[in-house]
């Protein structure tokens, strides 16, 4: 009993200093709970204080920013009606003066018409005192100055025509001596025959083979002469037409690299160059192209281009001089700054009509049509119209076309004449300057690069030689083709004779 008397003490004990603890922690944190609450409503308080004090400052920097702006504006304002015052005075001074320019230039116009009206008057009435009119005072003035002086007119304008022709002969000659040593100048000489390589001698007996059946056969399909003699190690193929002469080499060229040489070979071979010589004519033209990095052009031209090939014009090669021709005038036009590839293309195809015209036809003419059909450019049509002079030269580009031929046709073993040939164009070249009326005597020298005219003094005047001169030109452009320049002399002289007896 009493243990357990002492264990019911012991817990009554326990829960009572437990409820009286944890009523003094309640009490503690309710003191702590209104200190808290006290401190927050002060800071709320001071809150307040601070932003109520804060809006006051800013309306007093807003108040103060508005009226600086404000006088700022007034300033601002006072000063632009200012500018724009003195503006409006300024233009009215303007007008003002606009409108005295205008009256003063009305003044000055009728002060000139009255001038000039009394000028007319006073001529006038000159001409009835003196019976001679302004014109003819004036033409029969320039007659007696003409008449007095005309040695030394003459002596003027041949001083000054030297003058220009040497500084242009300078100009011309520094362009030329530019271009030239760019120029391979390579001459081509094969005119009628060809040598072809062969890989031994014991080839040509294989090539005659029995009582010369090959060779025979080879000339009979080809039409050309097959020459083997002792020269070593070629064969030599002559023909006058250069078509045929180049299927026989061509021809040729694939027995030998074949290797097989009979009767029915050589027709076989013979007969496929022939078909294919298109298709080969076609490759020398783009070859052309490319040799002159030209870029690729309608095959109809191309195919032209290659014709080329096949044609000679006084003995020279037409493809290797239209491709000379080429490469000179891209070489002057770089000089001249005008463009270099109009200019190529022109040197290239200027006688393309060579290819296209029958005997008698004008090659000029017939190329300028079919450049013009084709579409190409009318500087290159008309450099292929007028390289001859057969019509006016419209661009520069076509006087650098004739000057390229020209260089390109007179350069030493690049053509040749015959004889015949060379007479029959001589004695029409004298007789057609010796029609001209007033030429009394004509010489032809230097193969017909100097001509000298002797003219009746008493049917040609001094003053009349250069339009003579001019005519002779003409003509000689008009109805003969020569591919050189012509220096044409006109010489006049009286000759007086008295006798003493």
């Amino acid at each position: 009993m009493p243990l357990i008397l002492t264990i019911l003490v012991g817990v009554w004990a326990l829960i009572l200093g437990g409820a009286v603890g944890f009523l003094g922690y309640k009490k503690t944190l309710t003191d702590k709970a209104i200190k808290f609450k006290e401190r927050m409503s002060r800071a709320a308080e001071m809150e307040e204080e601070i932003v109520s004090k804060a809006k006051k400052n800013a309306e007093k920097i807003i108040e103060n920013a508005e009226f600086k702006a404000e006088k700022l504006q007034e300033k601002k304002q006072s000063q632009l009606d200012a500018i724009e015052e003195r503006m409006l005075k300024r233009e009215e001074k303007m007008d003002e003066r606009l409108v005295k320019i205008d009256e003063q230039k009305e003044e000055l116009k009728q002060q000139k018409e009255e001038v000039k009206n009394i000028v007319e008057k006073q001529k006038t009435k000159l001409e009835e005192i003196a019976w001679f009119k302004a014109k003819d005072a004036k033409d029969e003035l320039f007659k007696v100055v003409e008449e007095q002086h005309q040695k030394e007119i003459n002596e003027f304008i041949e001083k000054f025509k030297m003058i220009k022709k040497e500084e242009a002969d300078k100009e011309a000659a520094l362009i030329i001596t530019k271009v030239l040593p760019r120029m391979s100048g390579d001459v081509i000489s094969d005119f009628t025959s060809n040598l072809v390589d062969i890989p031994n001698e014991d080839f040509k007996g294989k090539l005659i083979w029995r009582e010369w059946r090959n060779i025979n056969f080879l000339e009979k399909v080809t039409g050309a002469e097959i020459v083997v003699d002792d020269t070593p190690l070629v064969v030599k193929v002559s023909c006058y037409e250069a078509e045929r002469r180049f299927i026989a080499v061509e021809t040729l060229k694939r027995l030998i690299k074949d290797g097989r040489i009979n009767p029915h070979y050589i027709e076989k071979i013979h007969q496929e160059v022939t078909d294919k010589l298109d298709d080969i004519l076609a490759e020398k033209g783009k070859e052309a192209l490319q040799m002159l990095n030209i870029p690729m052009m309608k095959p109809e031209i191309v195919q032209l281009v290659g014709k080329f090939f096949l044609r000679f014009s006084y003995g020279q090669n037409l493809w290797t001089h239209s491709i000379e021709v080429a490469k000179m005038c891209e070489a002057i036009a770089n000089e001249m700054w005008i463009d270099p590839m109009l200019a190529k293309k022109a040197g290239l195809l200027h006688d393309i009509g060579k290819v296209i015209a029958n005997t008698g036809e004008s090659h000029t003419a017939l190329g300028a049509d079919a450049l013009r059909k084709h579409g190409l450019h009318e500087v290159i049509v008309n450099a292929a119209e007028s390289h001859h002079y057969d019509v006016p030269m419209t661009d520069p580009i076509s006087w650098i076309v004739a000057a390229a031929d020209a260089m390109s046709a007179s350069r030493p073993w690049a053509r040749f004449n015959t004889s015949d040939m060379f007479i029959e164009k001589m004695g029409e070249l004298e007789k057609l300057i010796s029609e001209i009326e007033g030429v009394s005597k004509v010489h032809i020298m230097q193969a017909g690069r100097d001509i000298m005219v002797y003219v009746d003094p008493n049917r040609i005047k001094d003053t009349e030689l250069q339009q003579l001169l001019k005519t002779i030109g003409q003509k000689i452009e008009d109805q003969l083709d020569y591919p050189w320049i012509i220096r044409v002399s006109a010489i006049r002289e009286n000759k007086l004779i008295e006798f003493l007896r």
